[in-house]
């Protein structure tokens, strides 16, 4: 059985990150409508079309995600440009650390020189594998993906 649902919310950039990104990972098309369309909501746009999912281009702040279930994302054929989007590289880079698969995350000087280390220290603890590709704690790093282990 199926089950069709709408959900309103502001357009908000918080929340439109994270409508896609679940969005990417759910069954079935989502359309989120009302959703702020900016440069950083456009890198976790840019980030899930590397990794597999398909998006048709936006219409008038509606984003259209052809979500594949949670094992959908594939390996990227390049690294993952996240611009200055601290935001995608945090929230993707955690949901990559449980992927079977090696994914580089990037993003223009700002983002690079932002600390990642409340997202790795944790997912680290967690069994994650990270490898610092420039300065320690900022990106580029390389998510090396993996089971991980629950933490309190």
């Amino acid at each position: 059985m199926s089950r069709s649902f709408t959900l309103g919310v502001p357009g908000d950039k918080s929340i439109t990150h994270r409508a896609l990104l679940l969005s990417s990972i759910a069954n079935g098309e989502s359309r989120i409508r009302g959703a702020l369309d900016s440069a950083d909501t456009r890198s976790t746009v840019d980030v899930l079309r590397a990794l597999g999912v398909r998006m048709p281009p936006t219409l008038s702040n509606e984003f259209r995600v052809a979500g594949g279930g949670l094992h959908c994302w594939r390996a990227p054929a390049r690294d993952l440009d996240c611009g200055n989007s601290g935001t995608t590289a945090r929230l993707v880079m955690g949901a990559l650390a449980g992927r079977s698969f090696a994914s580089v995350l990037t993003g223009d000087h700002s983002l690079q020189s932002r600390p990642m280390r409340r997202v790795t220290s944790p997912l680290g603890i967690m069994g994650a594998r990270f490898d610092n590709l420039g300065d320690p704690d900022r990106l580029p790093i390389r998510v090396r993906g993996g089971p991980l282990s629950p933490l309190d």
